[in-house]
Parts: structure tokens; sequence; C-alpha cells
């Protein structure tokens, strides 16, 4: 079968769609390239495309909590199908993105818009990070509750404790059991000194802190994996490298051109979309 005759494919983003909001959404307002080298998604669409597949970006609550995103992202499918014709989608889906989509399909009566999801990077079983971040410091839950005053709903984070994603997980089970979706996920694995500078205190802290050796600097490795049968691989980049986004910190381990860097993830991507 022909990339023209796949189903399209639907790019589903994490938490915070940074190219949303200053400097990235006033950098992104030239041409079309300009737009793809500063999307959530570096490029990843644009390469897509070029390899044959209809790709499609979304846009849903930045930092809204799962119930809340998972409906937005059912707007966006149900744009896809319309403007392409077709009868289902593939998701592939980066960080919290897993989880809307996950909620999408269960409870929101997706399953049958839905061909496959694939997740990377997602936090299906919680991260430690969120535990920490509204559990154990007041300066954090005050400057979220201060951010929810302002109008940001920032509650999302809730839902990726270790906790929250206990619940949602027996919750979503008997639902997502023999549902036809094709679940595969993909984990980020990376040692200290690669990741991007903000990462690298969150990789301490699970690793050193919460046991978490194997992590993306966000995710623990075995929270990303969900299920051993759905399991594809770990990746050797941080929880933003598994975007396409290169940090000098990279020149670590070898990857000096952020353009070679880039086109390896956007080959990785590629070979996703020919999988599925």
């Amino acid at each position: 079968m022909s990339t023209t005759d796949t189903y399209p494919i639907v790019l589903a983003c994490g938490i915070a769609r940074y190219d949303r909001v200053p400097p990235w959404r006033w950098l992104a307002t030239g041409s079309s390239t300009t737009r793809e080298s500063m999307h959530y998604f570096k490029r990843i669409r644009a390469a897509l495309h070029e390899a044959g597949f209809s790709a499609h970006h979304t846009l849903v609550d930045w930092a809204g909590p799962v119930e809340k995103r998972a409906r937005k992202l059912g707007c966006e499918v149900d744009s896809v199908l319309a403007l392409t014709g077709r009868a289902k989608v593939h998701i592939i889906a980066h960080s919290m993105g897993g989880l809307d989509a996950r909620w999408m399909i269960a409870k929101l009566g997706y399953a049958a818009k839905v061909c496959s999801l694939t997740t990377i990077g997602t936090p299906h079983h919680g991260t430690p990070v969120a535990d920490w971040l509204v559990t154990n410091r007041k300066t954090a839950r005050r400057i979220i509750t201060w951010l929810q005053r302002i109008g940001l709903d920032v509650t999302g984070v809730y839902d990726l404790t270790t906790e929250a994603s206990a619940a949602r997980n027996e919750q979503l089970a008997p639902l997502e059991a023999d549902n036809g979706v094709a679940y595969r996920t993909w984990g980020g694995q990376v040692e200290f000194w690669p990741a991007f500078a903000f990462l690298k205190p969150k990789h301490l802290l699970l690793k050193y802190v919460y046991d978490e050796p194997l992590n993306d600097g966000l995710v623990p490795l075995h929270s990303a994996r969900w299920k051993h049968e759905f399991f594809q691989g770990a990746l050797p980049w941080d929880h933003l490298n598994l975007l396409g986004w290169w940090t000098p910190s990279r020149m670590a381990v070898g990857d000096f051109s952020p353009r070679r860097f880039e086109r390896h993830v956007q080959e990785f991507y590629g070979r996703v979309a020919r999988g599925l």
C-alpha cells in the first residue's frame, strides 16, 4: 500500500505547546518553512508530507486537564476526517498528548475513528516530577494557584502524578481491551550530560531521589513503556530531543550538527509512519 492510501496522521502535542507562547509564537509568524522549524513538532509534519503522508498538527488546551484536552483533540480529529474524507486516523502523540488520546478513544467514543495510537515519551504511569511539583513544594503549589487566578489553567500537571495515572489506567483498562485500536509506545532514555539544561535537574531528581535512572529528563522509561506488549523501544534522546529539538549538550555524545540530528529524528517519525 502506498503512503497516499494510508489514513491521515494526527500529531498530538504534550502539556505545553511552547510554540504558542512568546517568544516562539512571534518567531513562528513567517513563511511555512519558518513555522515548521519553530513548531512543537519541529519540522516533523513537513518531513512526513515530503515522505508522502497526510500529517496534521492539532491544538488543545495549554496545560489543561486530560478530560478537557481530550474533548478538544476529538474536535481536531473530526476536522481532519472531514478535511480528508477518510474514516479513521492514526495518532502519533508526544508526552501528555498520549494520555489525551487514550481518554478520547476510550471515554469519548473515538475507537471507531482511530486506527492506531503511537505514544512517544508519554507518562502512562505518571512521573515523579509531577509528584514532586504538586505535593512536596509549597512554592510550586503557590505558583500553580497564582497562574490559575490570572486565567491560566495549569491543572493538567495533577493528571501527570503517579497516583492520578494509576487511577486513570484502572478506569480505562476495561474500555481499552479489544477496542480495535493498535497501540504502540516508545520512550526516551538519556544520560545527564546530553540532556537539555533545564531537564538536567529533573534527570537527577528521577535518578537519585526516585530511583529512576532510565528516564528522558521528565518521564521514566517504564512509564513511557505502558505495557510490555506495546513497547517498541527506547530512543537515546531526552524529552525535547524526541520532538527534533537539538541542544549543544548533545555534543557530549557526538551530535555536533543540529540539522543532522533533526534529520535523524525526522527519519524516526518516518519509520513510525511507514509501520502504521
